[in-house]
């Protein structure tokens, strides 16, 4: 009797060993603040319960990756590296302009980038997410919560 594990779907196992990781990087990455007490969480209480949470997912994943089979499971093609790179570059172009330029030029840029990902690009579509995107975001972060970020460049505030 053979005791080899057969992979039966391994997108599955390899996004699930992904969130393991992730899990773990987040947690050990929260470590650095205070935990605080159930009844009162510290600044690393939240980070660390989802970063659990994620490896327990990502183990749960691969394990059904490895021991479920799927008739259809494909194998794991190449990268689709102009996505990855785009979207990437989204979020760090994001993070770069939102305190110079403001909430609403940085989700722009953060929309137009990251549509360039997919195969079809449409402009009407660019501009409804944008608007739609900065006014939630705006909503949330800057009139309910209170957070400081300026709407626009802060030269025109």
């Amino acid at each position: 009797m053979s005791l080899r594990a057969r992979i039966h779907s391994p997108q599955d196992v390899a996004a699930g060993l992904l969130f393991v990781a992730i899990g773990i990087a987040t947690v050990v990455a929260a470590l650095d603040y205070p935990m605080g007490t159930v009844r009162r969480f510290g600044p690393g209480y939240f980070p660390v319960l989802l970063g659990v949470l994620l490896a327990l997912l990502g183990a749960a994943v691969a394990i059904k990756g490895i021991a479920v089979r799927i008739e259809d499971a494909e194998p794991i093609g190449p990268w689709a590296l102009r996505p990855l790179i785009l979207i990437a570059a989204a979020v760090i172009a994001f993070a770069l302009l939102v305190r110079p330029l403001g909430l609403t030029v940085a989700t722009v840029a953060l929309v137009v980038i990251s549509s360039l990902a997919g195969g079809r690009f449409s402009l009407k579509r660019v501009i409804a997410l944008s608007v739609a995107l900065v006014a939630l975001s705006a909503a949330i972060f800057i009139f309910t919560l209170g957070l400081p970020f300026n709407l626009w460049p802060a030269l025109w505030n």
